[in-house]
């Protein structure tokens, strides 16, 4: 592989770590009578070396790396950039509230690379609140709360990390906040009822998550973001699901029973430096000869942010290994290390 541009990227960071540059700016936002909007988006430039030849671009689909030798190869993409828009209208004893997001991740072949990631809109009264749209599933982790804050780890890799379970789905969503709890319900467009309750406190939150769909499919899963000082945390996650496991991003097949779990460091080191590391792993328990068995990941990863005031945003440069290994139910293995990077100009 080629570390070149790497090793540039952890130069930068070295040297923009020496400072603690200010990071107070206010966003910008359109006042239309009552209705306050928020445009923001990021421009993100992801670079990849991997040590096998696939078919992914930067986004990598775990559950597919390939079994076989095959040559190492170097890309790069801006497809990760995102536009997002945000509303809010209070009325009375209501507060309405609204969301877009995109980017351009659309590998459908004859399809523009342009797609929505999630679009939603809410009205909140009092401790209630009812969503409908398209955003996480339920049953992807928070960090606090039961909304729209998900634990998806600090990685570079649009994917995300082997381990996390739930995707972007059509839902109608219903929840209520009692003290330092918030109990949500949800009816998802795959078939899925999905409850979760969670507990917050200062620096600590921790869930717990079930479903049932169709055709006798259903599992539990709990996880906790546990804040041990003010600057590291430790963050857990684990599944078990009968005829479900395939939520765990995909990567075993459909209609079988299976477990997932993520175990995961987050530390600041500094201000605006963080490093961090997590491991996880999906296991099927029974599955076609051509499917996965098992599929695990580990990285590693350091982030630097510098914040710029004058132009009300921010740069953030990460660097970041991964080791993905999968095994099938006919014995043949594959792994796969890779090293990513990224620049990401944000807008507020």
């Amino acid at each position: 592989m080629r570390l070149a541009p790497a090793l540039i990227l952890v130069a930068s960071a070295t040297l923009l770590s020496a400072g603690e540059p200010s990071d107070s700016f206010e966003p910008v936002l359109v006042h239309l009578g009552p209705l306050t909007l928020k445009p923001s988006a990021f421009l993100e430039l992801i670079g990849m070396m991997r040590s096998a030849t696939t078919a992914d671009s930067v986004s990598t689909h775990f559950g597919n790396i390939p079994l076989e030798d095959t040559p190492g190869e170097s890309l790069g993409s801006p497809r990760h950039s995102r536009l997002m828009l945000k509303g809010d209208l209070p009325a009375g004893p209501f507060h309405f509230s609204a969301y877009l997001e995109s980017d351009f991740l659309n590998f459908t072949p004859g399809q523009s690379p342009y797609r929505w990631r999630h679009y939603w809109g809410q009205a909140q009264i009092g401790n209630w609140e009812i969503l409908g749209g398209q955003t996480w599933s339920l049953l992807r982790s928070n960090r606090t709360g039961t909304g729209m804050d998900a634990m998806n780890t600090d990685v570079i890799d649009p994917a995300y990390h082997v381990g996390l379970i739930g995707s972007r789905l059509r839902q109608i969503r219903v929840s209520r906040t009692m003290g330092i709890y918030k109990a949500a319900v949800a009816w998802e467009g795959v078939g899925n009822f999905v409850a979760k309750v969670a507990r917050d406190t200062e620096r600590q939150h921790y869930e717990l998550a079930g479903f049932g769909g169709r055709t006798g499919r259903g599992g539990v899963a709990a996880s906790a973001v546990a804040g041990l000082t003010p600057r590291f945390r430790l963050v857990t996650q684990a599944y078990w699901s009968q005829r479900g496991a395939y939520e765990a991003l995909g990567v075993v097949p459909v209609g079988v029973n299976g477990v997932s779990t993520l175990q995961g460091i987050e530390a600041q080191v500094r201000k605006n430096l963080e490093v961090y590391s997590y491991g996880g792993l999906v296991y099927a328990a029974q599955g076609a000869a051509s499917g996965n068995r098992l599929v695990r990941q580990w990285s590693a990863g350091v982030s630097q942010k510098v914040s710029l005031p004058s132009l009300r945003s921010g740069l953030l440069m990460s660097l970041q290994y991964s080791y993905l290994d999968r095994a099938i139910w006919a014995g043949k293995e594959g792994v796969m290390n890779f090293l990513m990077y990224r620049v990401r100009y944000t807008f507020n």
